[in-house]
């Protein structure tokens, strides 16, 4: 996460600098507009990848409004009445000529933007990505390239709902932090205290567990989201749904795999345990709790938790490439017709694959789909809204003992230039997410491409590297 915390202060700082620049026509540009993609040409299965649209606002920007000695005038182009005086007319006109240089200003940037996902799509051969940046609490700027579907050619949008992953953790630790600071949980508690003493059968540290350790990362058990065994007791069931109860039992079963309270390992188990707790305490769903504690005070109306939600269609398809790919394929029995050729390269198309245990893995430590602008506010609302108070800010971005560690209570947490970053990866068959939110500055930006198994060198962090300067000169 060090490489996106460097990333977001560039764009931090050069949207601070560029806030005290250009003062008349930063005070007459909208706040936002909400880009996204046009239309594709159908592509094929083995056809490259397919042309990338142009960003473009959804909508005509809005033109300034004037105030008069008779009130507000809205400028419309329109020749002056003949009651309206020289001087009104020239206000007019002055306004006119700030509202194209805005146009102008963007137009720049968007080309730009439009260039280098363009070439990131050709070098790492992702089909589709999605893009959202909100700054000072203002509706997110969002983008779309590419297809969500290759075979059919269905071009990626903002509307398509997309897999976040992992980002989901940062809700649930939000949730249980606020159970906390209720007196409803007691982050030191043993977890047995709210889900009996069989809540891991088997596992040797199940009575000693705590809160703080699931939320921390430091339970010891083992994170079966990429385990070859858990593909095993996957590959005959995909189309059946799998509990937390039952994942929590693979877990036991394979016994720990760090040292209890002091060593991090990063697992979904301990997040899946979370979520029973959730329940547990309130006496409602999982899902029922992240939307009336979330959700709905965050305004986010396309966020759901999967299975006990699932979100509306749109949905993007996803794909799996690289080793993870190469891996799957055997490991789940799959044949040709769940592969596709895209950009020269041979992927698992999620899509034809029955996805009941899929969708139900991740569940409170990965289970959220969203559209891609809920993300941006999502990791925003965490920090800047009265979601958390201060007190459950703190305790959520308390790094692990280990200094080197930034991961605290379901978030990390870097500090570059002496500026702080927030953020979270998600990763799922299909999909690779990242969130970050910079408090200095009041910037949440999420991406989501609809490919697993990209390089390190070519992840979704290497593309914000590149989108940075862009962005801090759109906002």
């Amino acid at each position: 996460m060090r490489r996106i915390a460097a990333v977001l202060l560039s764009l931090g700082l050069t949207i601070a600098a560029c806030s005290s620049d250009d003062g008349a026509i930063r005070q007459a540009e909208p706040q936002a507009s909400a880009p996204t993609s046009t239309g594709l040409a159908p592509t094929t299965a083995a056809a490259s990848r397919p042309t990338t649209a142009t960003a473009v606002p959804t909508t005509a920007l809005p033109a300034p409004t004037v105030t008069t000695a008779a009130g507000p005038t809205a400028s419309t182009g329109a020749n002056p009445g003949p009651d309206e005086d020289v001087q009104e007319r020239q206000v007019r006109e002055q306004a006119g000529r700030v509202r194209e240089e805005i146009e102008a200003r963007r137009d720049v940037p968007l080309a730009q933007l439009d260039t280098e996902v363009e070439g990131w799509m050709d070098r790492t051969g992702v089909p589709g990505v999605v893009l959202a940046v909100t700054h000072e609490g203002a509706p997110p700027q969002t983008f779309a390239w590419g297809v969500s579907d290759i075979a059919g050619g269905t071009p990626m949008t903002v509307d398509h709902h997309v897999r976040i992953g992992s980002v989901t953790k940062a809700v649930t630790a939000a949730v249980v932090l606020q159970l906390v600071s209720e007196g409803t949980v007691e982050l030191d508690a043993p977890v047995a205290r709210y889900l009996g003493e069989d809540w891991a059968p088997g596992y040797e540290h199940a009575a000693a567990v705590t809160v703080r350790d699931l939320l921390g990362h430091t339970s010891g058990f083992v994170e079966y989201a990429f385990d070859l065994e858990f593909y095993r007791l996957a590959a005959p069931r995909l189309d059946e749904q799998i509990s937390a109860p039952e994942i929590l039992r693979f877990a036991a079963d394979y016994g720990p795999v760090a040292q209890l309270g002091t060593e991090f390992h990063y697992n979904t188990t301990g997040y899946l345990a979370a979520g029973l707790l959730i329940e547990a305490v309130t006496g409602e769903t999982a899902a029922a709790q992240l939307r009336s504690r979330v959700f709905e005070p965050l305004g986010l109306s396309h966020t759901y938790l999967t299975p006990q939600e699932f979100p509306p269609e749109p949905t993007a398809n996803g794909y799996v490439g690289g080793a993870i790919g190469y891996l799957m394929a055997p490991l789940l029995g799959l044949t040709g017709e769940h592969r596709i050729t895209h950009n020269g390269a041979t992927l698992v198309d999620i899509g034809t694959i029955p996805d009941a245990f899929a969708r139900s893995a991740g569940w409170t430590g990965g289970g959220i789909e969203a559209q891609i602008g809920d993300v941006a506010l999502l990791i925003r609302g965490l920090f800047a809204t009265e979601v958390l108070d201060e007190s459950q800010v703190a305790l959520m971005t308390a790094g692990h003992p280990d200094a080197a560690n930034g991961y605290g209570l379901g978030i990390s947490t870097d500090t570059v230039g002496g500026l702080r970053v927030y953020s979270h990866g998600g990763g799922v068959p299909g999909f690779r997410t990242v969130a970050a939110y910079v408090p200095e500055v009041d910037l949440g930006i999420a991406v989501t491409a609809n490919l697993l198994g990209l390089e390190d060198e070519d992840d979704v962090g290497a593309l914000l590297e590149l989108l940075a300067p862009i962005l801090a000169a759109m906002i």
